[in-house]
């Protein structure tokens, strides 16, 4: 008769311990946070929030914010963003459960500009000035340096007249989006193979990464040469190179990844001619299940007319134009080889 008295004393004592150990580690959390607090604001519910430096243990949770607003990103992008600049990433946390509220970022990818990404606050948290207080860290970190960002319509106003932002860039980002299946009769539209060419699968340690990277700055015009291997090394990521057999010269190089809505994105796609990006482009989505299953996201500049026509035989459709805003001037692209930009945040390419 002693015994349920007996579980029910020795479940009590594991659930004490339980709460003992989930009491440390919040109050470890705490002591942590409060050294690494840079600012603090109050909801008009007074819930009490903080902002600081994001952490890798975040990734998750903020892609859930830039989810619940409907965007997407690679599922490992950012970490590859914040391995380059990690003093570039910021968060607001509520101080009621821990649980993040808003974010941004800005990456230095080269000395002089920083890139804008993932501004986000949370639904219920909007307009109570939350992303003003993330957004004010991050011009710390960024200072008098050059910076942009892609803006939504919705945006444009706001990023070039309050943050002054005010030079745009004549070349626009136009955002496809392709729902659901690919066809084999649809992607048979594509160029299949070019005589002479060769596409081969690129690892971070084959040498022909080296010409990847070599590449990349011709076309970026500046230097990406640490964040291309972290790319192209993402665990979800799909790398194909086009080498001419003859000459072993690199052609152009194409990267899918899945991401956060689970769909593709495609990106970068930098080659030396159209039919070459179009070539990479059929073979990305023919070799990565989920893009011929449940589709894709691509985004190329709309200078680019013949890859908006391959986007269209794919039966993708336009979500964006994006304009992209600079604070002192627009950086130099070799343009008419890029057919797909990188990411939509963090990048100016």
């Amino acid at each position: 008769m002693t015994t349920p008295n007996n579980e029910n004393d020795t479940n009590n004592s594991n659930i004490d311990k339980v709460v003992v150990k989930i009491e440390q580690k919040t109050e470890s959390v705490k002591k942590v946070d409060a050294n690494a607090i840079l600012s603090t604001g109050t909801l008009p519910d007074g819930t009490k929030y903080h902002v600081r430096l994001m952490r890798l243990d975040d990734v998750d949770e903020v892609l859930q914010v830039w989810k619940s607003i409907g965007l997407y990103e690679g599922t490992n992008t950012i970490q590859s963003f914040h391995a380059i600049d990690p003093e570039g990433f910021y968060v607001a946390v509520s101080e009621k459960d821990g649980s993040i509220i808003g974010e941004v970022g800005a990456v230095f990818i080269e000395p002089t500009t920083a890139f804008i990404g993932l501004y986000a606050v949370r639904p219920d948290c909007q307009k109570m000035g939350v992303g003003y207080a993330v957004w004010k860290q991050m011009m710390k970190h960024v200072g008098e340096a050059n910076v942009g960002l892609y803006a939504l319509d919705t945006q444009y106003d706001m990023y070039r007249n309050k943050a002054k932002l005010e030079i745009e860039d004549p070349v626009k980002i136009v955002e496809f989006k392709k729902i659901g299946e690919t066809s084999p009769e649809t992607l048979a539209n594509l160029t299949q193979s070019i005589n002479n060419v060769e596409l081969v699968q690129v690892g971070v340690n084959d040498e022909i990464i080296n010409q990847i990277i070599s590449y990349d700055q011709t076309v970026a015009r500046h230097d990406r040469s640490k964040l291309i291997p972290l790319i192209i090394g993402e665990p979800d990521a799909l790398c194909l190179a086009a080498i001419d057999q003859t000459s072993k010269k690199l052609l152009g190089y194409g990267v899918i990844h899945t991401s956060i809505l689970d769909k593709a994105m495609v990106g970068p796609i930098f080659a030396r001619s159209s039919n070459i990006a179009e070539l990479l482009l059929y073979h990305l989505i023919d070799r990565f299940p989920m893009a011929k299953s449940s589709g894709f996201f691509l985004m190329t500049c709309d200078c680019n007319k013949d890859f908006m026509e391959t986007a269209t035989k794919l039966n993708c459709t336009k979500e964006h134009i994006l304009p992209r805003l600079f604070r002192s001037s627009c950086p130099q692209i070799e343009w008419s080889q890029v057919y797909c930009i990188t990411s939509p945040n963090y990048t100016v390419v």
